[in-house]
């Protein structure tokens, strides 16, 4: 069982000490360390640390804004930690102590997990109906697929393919070929590989 600390700041002016002095305080012996912005998805050093989880490991944040910035991705990554048998503390954000069985945290997760679901729903319904309206005056266009067939993106396509059918999981793919998991789903569904 290791204690990681991950670290993230957002500018090369921020300071790392602080952070790590807090979680070196708390008994982490391993750091990640990530200098990018919070609402990035790119954030390799975070991928690599949640890859190479074991069942017991405990990774700590000085602040839940470290891991996230928004509460679906938040959600997301918790529930990757959780599959991994791995348990998430932050220092700060006394809330989130999912280190053994705290009922209050896991009841606040789960308030967290419902409004982020009710955020989303609300969000497809307001985007339903202003597509509706610009269907309506004839402005809607859709969006631009980002792998066409017969584009420059044909072989990624391919390979993205391979990667699913050989085992490879959708987070796996999303860090390998830096394509949102959106993107991986639709053309997985294209494919008729997910439903």
């Amino acid at each position: 069982m290791r204690t990681i600390g991950y670290i993230r700041v957002s500018s090369e002016g921020q300071n790392i000490a602080r952070q790590k002095e807090s979680l070196s305080d708390n008994g982490c012996t391993e750091f990640y360390i990530e200098k990018v912005s919070g609402a990035s998805m790119e954030r390799p050093k975070l991928n690599e640390m949640l890859e190479g989880l074991n069942i017991g490991d405990m990774i700590i944040v000085h602040e839940i804004s470290r891991l996230s910035r928004s509460t679906k991705d938040l959600l997301t990554i918790v529930e990757l930690i959780k599959e991994k048998g791995a348990k998430l503390k932050s220092v700060t954000d006394s809330w989130l102590d999912l280190s053994d069985d705290n009922p209050m945290s896991e009841l606040l997760f789960t308030i967290f997990s419902g409004l982020a679901q009710f955020e989303r729903k609300m969000n497809k319904q307001r985007q339903k109906e202003g597509i509706e309206i610009a269907k309506s005056k004839g402005k809607y266009r859709g969006r631009k697929t980002k792998l066409v067939e017969g584009g420059k993106e044909e072989q990624r396509m391919k390979a993205i393919i391979a990667a699913y059918k050989k085992g490879k999981s959708i987070n796996d793919i999303r860090t390998t070929f830096r394509v949102g998991t959106g993107t991986i789903y639709r053309l997985l569904e294209r494919e008729g590989l997910k439903n």
